[in-house]
């Protein structure tokens, strides 16, 4: 079982949310269209919980992400996603992902519920794919 028919779900959301967002938005300010991005393309349902899925299908999200972006701001598709990210002060996707697993990973590693104890101390829990996930994405691994 992977994640894939999920991702693409929510890249075909996210595709129709940025469409709108052009469609409706053209002629607001650079400033109001990074809010709408902001408030409308961060929030991806359940991104922190995606374990297991093909790499390729992973980039989807990505660049349909970056290609919203700078169709939102009227710039060309060959213009540098980084750059354009860093100049309206937004966040990419990785970043947004990572921050969605650190949130919800404290969340479980702060909780007292006694059903949320007992699953973080079993094995799956601790050695299964979305703990793995969740420390590769949060965590630089040092190798020597």
């Amino acid at each position: 079982m992977t994640d894939d028919d999920d991702i693409i779900k929510q890249t075909t959301k996210l595709l129709v949310v940025g469409n709108t967002l052009q469609r409706k938005f053209f002629y607001c300010s650079r400033e109001v269209k990074m809010e709408l991005f902001r408030s409308h393309c961060y929030s991806i349902y359940c991104n922190s919980l995606w374990s297991r899925y093909k790499v390729a299908t992973m980039n989807r999200p990505k660049v349909c992400h970056n290609d919203i972006h700078k169709r939102l701001l009227g710039l060309p598709r060959w213009c540098s996603s980084s750059l354009a990210f860093a100049r309206n002060g937004v966040n990419n996707l990785d970043v947004i992902h990572r921050h969605y697993v650190f949130s919800l990973r404290s969340r479980v590693e702060l909780s007292t519920n006694s059903i949320i104890t007992s699953a973080r101390q079993s094995s799956a829990y601790v050695c299964g794919p979305i703990q793995q996930r969740w420390l590769g994405l949060l965590f630089v691994q040092n190798v020597g």
